[in-house]
């Protein structure tokens, strides 16, 4: 378990069996993944989705405590899904996968993912992601354990529309703040990801994964 970060080890087997949900477009990978998990003696039930609305409905169904969902799933970004399943079922553990991309652990858990793994990190691997996240722990790559400060939603609000080019006025107008609001805001995300004005942040907050 080299590849996650080592505060989250743990040689504790879940005290219960747990039900998983597999969302993924890629049948082959989808099948893949549930073949591995189906086989840990702690893992009930493994079903699958391709896509949000199956997702949406086998969660309302099969009331699983684990979803892998793909950070695309047929056209739609994963995080959209995460953030569909969280506010449907709250209770439900969220972690993200990806195969060529990126998410950092704060659009993650701003979405209602509590990890993020490579699928080329192999089975057991991913088999031992989700152990972890049963037990309630989250799961990030090591290198992740060393990025910037934590930005509040709100902060995140901020530099999504300072990277697309909002001046701070049309920020407090689309986000109904006030103008030192926003100012406060932007001065945290300076200081937060240890930046001096829009342009490094916008390359920062690019770096970090923390907008698209």
């Amino acid at each position: 378990m080299s590849i996650l970060d080592a505060s989250i080890a743990s040689d504790l087997e879940p005290t219960r069996q747990v039900r998983v949900l597999v969302v993924d477009d890629d049948e082959l990978i989808q099948a893949g993944i549930r073949a591995v998990l189906t086989q840990q003696s702690w893992v009930g039930q493994c079903y699958g989705a391709g896509s949000l609305e199956t997702a949406v409905v086998a969660a309302r169904r099969w009331q699983p405590s684990i979803a892998l969902v793909e950070l695309s799933v047929a056209g739609r970004p994963g995080i959209e899904v995460s953030r569909a399943l969280s506010a449907a079922h709250p209770h439900m553990r969220m972690l993200l996968m990806s195969r060529v991309g990126r998410i950092s652990r704060t659009v993650a858990r701003a979405n209602g993912g509590h990890g993020f793994i490579s699928k080329s990190i192999g089975a057991a691997a991913v088999a031992e992601a989700v152990r972890l996240l049963s037990q309630g722990r989250s799961v990030f790559p090591r290198e992740e354990a060393a990025e910037a400060e934590q930005l509040s939603r709100r902060e995140l609000d901020v530099l999504e529309h300072l990277v697309q080019g909002y001046s701070n006025p049309e920020v407090a107008q689309v986000l109904h703040l006030s103008r030192h609001t926003v100012k406060q805001h932007t001065c945290a995300v300076y200081r937060k990801l240890a930046v001096r004005n829009r342009a490094e942040a916008a390359a920062k907050a690019r770096q970090l994964g923390l907008v698209g």
